[in-house]
């Protein structure tokens, strides 16, 4: 015991027992109802990183967790390096430079495990990542079920990810049954949804 407490509270061991420490005392506390778990902290945090989750391969489930379960595989890796050959090595300037390699070497280590680790996750969060209907929906081609569609009623049908919607919609243009058109913005107070006929949709973008 004397043995592992030595380790796992020196350098550079010491990092990830306080950064491993922190995730615990985290996950304590959303557990215990005083915080809650941000399923969709990756998707929060700046772009610059965003980008760097996704080229790491750490995205699709929640930040907490995968920091989490880099911290442990970090841990794990700077504690049994050290456990090994911490010993054999002098001290001064030279452990101190094998202490940095040791750090590095379990970064490393701790991202190509937790990107294997959060591979088979990530269906179990997908729901929690699809963007919400009103804003995956914008842009969807849908086709007018009601005798007509004005600024004050109409109906159309839509299909979005295999699903048949059927929705409310509002026109500045007049359309009439079985004409096409696309949903560009939704009307939260009436739930429902304002729509442009598709020719002219199609041909504004052109112009753009």
């Amino acid at each position: 015991m004397e043995t592992f407490f030595a380790v796992a509270f020196s350098f550079p061991t010491v990092v990830f027992s306080v950064l491993l420490c922190v995730a615990i005392i985290y996950w304590l506390i959303s557990l215990s109802g005083m915080g809650d778990v941000d399923a969709e902290g990756d998707l929060d945090v700046a772009g610059d990183f965003s980008g760097l989750m996704v080229t790491l391969g750490l995205q699709g489930v929640p930040l907490p967790l995968v920091l989490t379960l880099l911290f442990l595989a970090g841990w794990l890796t700077s504690y049994f390096i050290d456990l090994a050959l911490g010993a054999l090595v002098p001290s001064g300037i030279l452990h101190w430079l094998y202490a940095l390699a040791v750090l590095f070497t379990a970064l490393v280590a701790g991202l190509l495990v937790t990107s294997i680790v959060v591979r088979p996750l990530r269906p179990l969060f997908r729901r929690a990542y699809l963007p919400p209907l009103q804003k995956r929906i914008i842009g969807t081609p849908c086709v007018v079920i009601s005798s007509s569609v004005s600024e004050t009623s109409g109906r159309a049908e839509a299909h979005l990810d295999g699903a048949h919607l059927v929705l409310q919609v509002r026109s500045h243009s007049p359309l009439s049954h079985r004409e096409r058109a696309i949903l560009i913005e939704h009307i939260p107070d009436a739930n429902a949804w304002w729509v442009v006929p598709e020719a002219e949709f199609l041909s504004g973008g052109s112009a753009g």
